[in-house]
């Protein structure tokens, strides 16, 4: 019965990841959570001290994951390097351009989205198969090890840096090693300051 409630109390944390916040940085009353999970998963109370129980030992588990992910997540980026290309668009078409030199290419959902030098840009604007076409952005590529492949949360990490400092990613291009982030031009001096302190040894 204790492993059932063990994996009881870890899926009803799992499919609510405000708990599982909660639990990491041990801001939950254990108490008074154990009760809820106890009622909602029992429909009584009476296993309250044992869903407790199975709590503080995932706090423990989670902990230990989590510092163990953030440090490969860490080496990853530390073994990163950084370039810049200014003077770059995004192009949403409807069809394939022809003779258009782009620095990245994606097709989605009966739609293609190109990453190209602002003077092809301007030739594919003329175009009636473009959607959307728009300018004043940079890209920035983080060049990382191929332990990137191999460790979870890396890119997340990357986007969720930028987003804390309310920076919007206008394209995002994940290939093999690299990840191209195309980024307002305003935008483009604090992204970079950001990405550098990311994949700074100190």
């Amino acid at each position: 019965m204790q492993e059932s409630i063990s994996e009881l109390v870890w899926l009803y944390v799992k499919k609510r990841p405000f708990l599982k916040e909660m639990l990491r940085e041990r801001i939950a009353n254990y108490s008074s959570l154990a009760r809820r999970i106890s009622r909602d998963a029992f429909g009584n109370e009476r296993r309250s001290n044992a869903v407790k129980m199975a709590l503080v030992r995932m706090v423990g588990r989670i902990r230990e994951r989590e510092e163990d992910l953030e440090g490969r997540i860490l080496s990853v980026l530390r073994g990163s390097s950084l370039s810049i290309r200014s003077k770059v668009a995004v192009i949403i078409c409807s069809r394939e351009l022809e003779r258009i030199k782009y620095l990245s290419y994606a097709e989605s959902g009966g739609m293609i989205t190109y990453v190209a030098t602002l003077h092809e840009a301007e030739k594919a604007g003329r175009s009636k198969s473009v959607v959307r076409l728009e300018s004043n952005l940079n890209l920035i590529t983080v060049h990382s090890p191929p332990s990137l492949e191999d460790t979870p949360g890396v890119l997340a990490h990357i986007l969720d840096a930028l987003a804390e400092e309310g920076i919007n990613v206008a394209e995002f291009v994940s290939c093999y090693t690299d990840t191209l982030l195309v980024v307002k031009e305003a935008d483009t001096a604090r992204a970079y300051e950001i990405l550098s302190s990311l994949t700074s040894d100190k």
